[in-house]
């Protein structure tokens, strides 16, 4: 049991690395389709580049979509609407009866309406009363009317001419009839008052207007029910392809029939591939695809970024990267997108150059890419357009630090995804006609989202605990906080951080470490010194030295806490740790050699507890810190020269990079002898300028 929670504790981190991918692993596969990959590839109007190909079994010619949309389109144009026909007579009739009987009361006393009956229809109806006579000359003129049918023509249909047809619902039959064959309720008030307005009768006209309502009236849900049986009853297929019948014979150009029956045998063998396995053998086969693909990704971050392989949170940033896009390939299948080039892809290679150079940038884009490529129908040309954008993203962002760069970047990535798609559209197409053009519209939205990168840079930053070349170059700032304290409080340490920092970002430059990260942390190394500037010789501006007071332990005590308090004012101005970790390791585990052998030769006598004089470390970790600790060694001792020559130089130089080598503060770190050799030779170089050291000819 105690091997068991030894080993989980001292593997912990890879143990946890290993989760990590796993996850990673199952949560793509998950996002992966769930049918099988047809075995070939074929482009329309290309040759087909396989052996000749059979039918592996009968199955259907699927339609394709542009021959159904264009059934459909002219089934719809042979389609007329369905109107109901309603009986009205009966119920408007009884109104015209009641609305009749009313005014025919209230008008009776009426002499000159009794006069105009007499002279124009009693002599006619002498047999029946005059209210009956009347009654029955408007009650006729209405069922006239709604016998003829009056229509209330749909908005939707108001373009239509009286001679187009629409279906006409009298209970259940249908018939097809002309618009013409019907009037409007503008007719028939038209027709009331015609008829009666210059008779006896005209007293009627607003009665009847009133009785006069649509009865051919538009039926939307019976309409859209028979237009949607109608669609759902369009073939799919056409023909049949019998099992051993010649598809498309080896060399032969994919015309657009051929096309059309792969496309079908395609659909058709994925199905059926699904229907046998269930898609288990499927699952299994994307798993292991995606785990080799992650796998490969490990052991490239191991041989050539073995710092981001040390950090758990940098590799778990980089896999949830892989993740998120892949998962954004799904659900844009999922949505059905109108464009599969409107995703974002060049946002992956841009953060992680940003935040681990161009390689890993590179590498994580293509794996990202592939994958996706699985995901998304169209394969091969969505990974082409995809890669070589992502390829110009990260060589075009080589500057992140410079805004202007970023819109430079952005306009090569959209001029690099549009002339790809053209090129891969002329491949496919042949011809101008058929491409695409609307894609063009969707790249732009691609380049327009493609921003966001920058926005998500600093957000990565503080949930991280990355830094950006922006931030850096916002820190380098002499203006920032604490280096315009540090000019006022140590002047002599402010100049000899910039010293530092010109001599280690030179190194950083021909050993191809992070010059700019070189160069900030070299700024701030020192930062702790502020807290007692006096104590330190290059702030001393006179003969009084305050250690001359003060034992040597305390004195030594001092010059080692310049550390511990610039990390605590680091923390405190919330510079990114990987700032705080030049402060941490400028000076690794090594003594305060001045005042270890000035107690050592006044009291000989005495065990000296040497902890009392060394630096707690950590030692450094990476090229950038040892680089810094070397840079401020030498530039610090060079002070001490009076007239130094260039041999002084050199002697110096070789002697306190060689002291580092023998006391092991590289061993964490990737610095190899040749960088030594590199850092050397450019030290010397630059401290022979610095100290004005001329070069001695011989007369």
């Amino acid at each position: 049991m105690k091997k068991v929670y030894s080993f989980l504790v001292n593997k912990h981190q890879e143990i946890l690395r290993y989760l990590l991918i796993l996850l990673t692993s199952i949560l793509i596969t998950n996002w992966l389709p769930k049918t099988a990959k047809f075995k070939y590839e074929y482009e329309k109007g290309r040759p087909w580049k396989h052996e000749s190909l059979m039918a592996p079994f009968d199955f259907a010619i699927k339609k394709s979509t542009e021959e159904i949309e264009a059934e459909k389109a002219q089934l719809l144009s042979d389609f007329y609407p369905y109107y109901q026909q309603i009986d009205l007579a009966a119920a408007k009739g009884e109104g015209f009866k009641k609305d009749y009987q009313k005014n025919y009361h209230s008008l009776r006393n009426d002499s000159s309406f009794l006069k105009n009956i007499k002279r124009n229809y009693l002599s006619r109806y002498s047999r029946k009363p005059d209210s009956i006579r009347h009654y029955e000359f408007g009650k006729g003129l209405l069922d006239d009317l709604y016998d003829k049918g009056i229509i209330n023509l749909s908005e939707q249909h108001q373009a239509l001419s009286p001679d187009d047809y629409i279906n006409v619902l009298q209970g259940n039959i249908a018939g097809q009839k002309r618009i013409r064959d019907y009037i409007s309720i503008e007719q028939a008030y038209r027709y009331i008052i015609d008829t009666l307005k210059n008779s006896g009768s005209a007293f009627m006209i607003p009665i009847l207007e009133n009785a006069i309502t649509y009865n051919i009236v538009y039926d939307d849900s019976i309409t859209q029910r028979i237009k949607d049986e109608l669609i759902e009853n369009i073939s799919l297929t056409r023909g049949l392809i019998q099992e051993g019948e010649m598809i498309i014979a080896k060399g032969n150009i994919v015309t657009e029939e051929k096309f059309e029956i792969i496309e079908s045998l395609k659909e058709e063998y994925e199905e059926k591939i699904e229907e046998v396995n269930k898609g288990y053998l499927i699952t299994i086969g994307y798993f292991l695809i995606t785990i080799i693909a992650i796998i490969l990704l490990s052991i490239f971050i191991i041989y050539f970024e073995p710092e981001v392989h040390s950090s758990l949170g940098k590799n778990a940033f980089i896999l949830l990267l892989i993740t998120l896009f892949t998962g954004l390939s799904s659900l844009a299948v999922e949505l059905d997108v109108p464009s599969y080039y409107v995703l974002p892809f060049c946002i992956v290679p841009i953060i992680v150059r940003t935040f681990f150079g161009s390689r890993l940038a590179l590498f994580v884009h293509i794996l990202v890419v592939v994958i996706s490529g699985f995901i998304v129908p169209i394969g091969i040309p969505f990974i082409f357009i995809h890669l070589v954008a992502g390829i110009i993203a990260i060589f075009t962002n080589e500057k992140t630090h410079y805004w202007s760069q970023f819109f430079i970047s952005i306009g090569f990535i959209f001029v690099t995804y549009t002339v790809s798609y053209f090129a891969v559209s002329l491949l496919q197409e042949g011809n101008f006609k058929d491409i695409e053009w609307i894609h063009f519209g969707w790249i732009a939205v691609n380049v327009f989202l493609t921003l966001l990168a920058y926005p998500l840079i600093p957000i990565f930053e503080k949930v991280f605990g990355f830094i950006s070349a922006i931030t850096l170059v916002e820190l380098g700032d002499l203006n920032k906080k604490l280096l315009k304290d540090l000019s006022f409080k140590a002047p002599g340490t402010f100049q000899h951080s910039l010293q530092v920092a010109n001599l280690a970002e030179a190194a950083a430059y021909e050993i191809d470490a992070d010059t700019l990260m070189v160069r900030v942390g070299s700024l701030y190394h020192d930062i702790g010194k502020m807290e007692k500037p006096q104590y330190f010789i290059e702030n001393q501006s006179s003969e009084v030295n305050p250690h001359d007071e003060l034992p040597f332990e305390e004195s030594a005590r001092i010059i080692i806490d310049h550390v511990s308090k610039g990390v605590e004012m680091a923390k405190k101005a919330q510079l990114p740790d990987v700032l705080i970790d030049f402060i941490r390791t400028h000076h690794g585990t090594s003594r305060v050699e001045y005042f270890y052998q000035s107690y050592l030769k006044n009291y000989p006598e005495h065990k000296v507890e040497e902890e009392l004089f060394r630096y707690p470390g950590p030692l450094p970790y990476s090229k950038e810190t040892a680089l810094v600790m070397i840079a401020d060694t030498v530039e610090a001792a060079s002070r001490s020269l009076k007239n130094p020559t260039a041999a002084d130089i050199d002697q110096l130089v070789e002697k306190l990079t060689d002291q580092k080598i023998r006391q092991q503060q590289f061993i964490h770190c990737n610095l190899t002898f040749r960088d030594i050799t590199t850092i050397k030779k450019i030290f010397k170089k630059m401290l022979n300028s610095i100290h004005h050291v001329r070069v001695a000819y011989p007369e």
